[in-house]
């Protein structure tokens, strides 16, 4: 008990709400007063009609259904609006007067019926109070407030009525009056604790079914998570193998055959052989760098060499490295570069890096005929913009997400015999996150892609202006 007591002391709002939980219980109980106790009532004014007038029954009996019925409107508004209540303490407050008009009322009849010397109209009063402190510490013993107005109020009137009379004998009468209000108001702290621990229970268990729930949840998110990075990885294990595989099979089979080429061979031919086998030891070498890339990205030690960075003529360089390539598969490549456009204090090998890999894409993915826009532009905000756009085959929402996972492959690309390994637009989010900036991805399937690579605008420097 003192346990929970220090609990609640260290929670107001959770005892608060357990407050208020009580008094639902306790009027839950009182709601059938409403139409019982002026049945009672009648009842009570036929039984006491010999000795008090009509008027006053008439009266008494009115004041008991009136304060009933509040009582009941209270109780039943209480018990379907508790949760759109403005706050425990107005609930508690209502509630606790309305009962007290319900208590005064009907305890009324203690004082007011009571005639002097007549033992059977005395007998009638205390054992109908009697039997109404019992029922009072039964059906409200889950409120403490309810549980004090209704002790005093009717054990008042319990311990009074005796007394009026005088004499050895009703003064002891009031005295066992009293012990035995004393009595049932420990029961009612009993009932009260008990109340209270049941709900306290019934809210830890509560909150241990929604605790277990988010574990489950997290567990299974976190499988899920595992489960996706396993075949992620297997499917790129099975990927790399196929793309080292290739370019170390050209490199030894045409290295053996310009070793194995008998003296005076023409000489073309060995040259010929020569450029494969660079070409394939210059795809497989960056291919290893581009492994290399991501996992100091994904391990957090890709390191930046940071200067400055003249990105116009970087996408100039970018965008003549790729015009053959664009033009053998007859696409228009062209640029959108804003005027006056910042210094960069970035590491430049990371942004050609960038610019390459979504070139790259935007040639691969876009069909014969079409176009690919490099744009780079200063925000309003200041941060510096750059990306690329064509007009290929776009990617699917569902896949969106994916495209920049590590190893993550969308299956929008299937368009095209060449699909590379994935990791391009993974290393193009470690890089630009590395900057401090941030990747947009935008793109509808048929009508193309727009990658926006946007850094922030505290790396941008003011481009110097050439003296005339």
């Amino acid at each position: 008990m003192p346990d929970t007591a220090a609990r609640l002391k260290a929670d107001p709002a959770r005892s608060a709400r357990l407050a208020l939980e009580q008094l639902r219980l306790a009027l839950h109980n009182l709601r059938p007063n409403a139409w019982l106790m002026p049945l009672l009532a009648a009842i009570m004014c036929f039984m006491f009609a010999r000795w008090v007038s009509t008027p006053a029954l008439i009266a008494w009996f009115s004041l008991v259904t009136v304060s009933g019925a509040c009582l009941g409107i209270v109780a039943e508004i209480f018990l379907r609006r508790t949760e759109k209540a403005p706050s425990s303490r107005a609930w508690v407050t209502n509630a606790t007067a309305a009962y007290f008009l319900f208590a005064a009322s009907w305890s009324a009849f203690g004082l007011l019926f009571w005639r002097q010397g007549n033992d059977l109209n005395h007998m009638l009063i205390m054992l109908v109070i009697g039997c109404t402190i019992a029922g009072n510490a039964a059906l409200v013993g889950a409120s403490k407030p309810l549980i004090i107005v209704g002790f005093a109020v009717h054990g008042l009137v319990f311990v009074l009525a005796p007394l009026r009379e005088g004499g050895a004998l009703y003064d002891g009468l009031a005295l066992m009056a009293f012990g035995y209000v004393c009595f049932l108001a420990w029961m009612s702290r009993q009932i009260y604790f008990t109340a209270r621990d049941m709900l306290l229970l019934r809210d830890d268990k509560n909150d241990l079914i929604d605790a277990l729930a988010r574990s489950k949840a997290d567990s299974d998110l976190a499988r899920d998570r595992a489960e996706s990075a396993s075949r992620a990885k297997s499917e790129f294990l099975a990927k790399m193998s196929h793309e080292l595989r290739t370019p170390l099979n050209a490199i030894l089979g045409f290295s053996e055959m310009i070793y194995s080429s008998p003296i005076g061979a023409p000489a073309v031919r060995s040259q010929e052989y020569a450029k494969l086998v660079h070409q394939s030891g210059s795809h497989l070498l960056a291919l290893i760098d581009d492994i290399l890339d991501l996992a100091k990205i994904e391990a957090g030690k890709f390191e930046l060499r940071e200067g400055d960075v003249d990105l116009a003529c970087l996408i100039g360089d970018a965008v003549q490295l790729m015009a053959p390539k664009a033009e053998l598969e007859n696409l228009a490549l062209a640029t959108e570069v804003a005027a006056e456009l910042p210094i960069l204090h970035a590491d430049q090998r990371a942004i050609w890096q960038i610019l390459l890999n979504l070139l790259a894409n935007a040639v691969k993915f876009t069909p014969a005929g079409g176009s690919v826009f490099v744009f780079a532009r200063i925000e309003a905000s200041g941060e510096v913009a750059f990306g690329v756009r064509d007009t290929g085959v776009g990617i699917a929402p569902e896949d969106q997400l994916l495209v920049f996972e590590t190893f993550g492959q969308g299956r929008h690309d299937v368009a095209t015999p060449d699909k590379g390994t994935g990791l391009g637009l993974s290393i193009v989010k470690g890089i630009t996150e590395a900057h401090g900036g941030r990747v947009e991805l935008a793109s509808h399937l048929g009508r193309g892609t727009c990658v926006t690579i946007v850094l922030p605008a505290s790396r941008a420097k003011p481009r110097l202006r050439q003296a005339s």
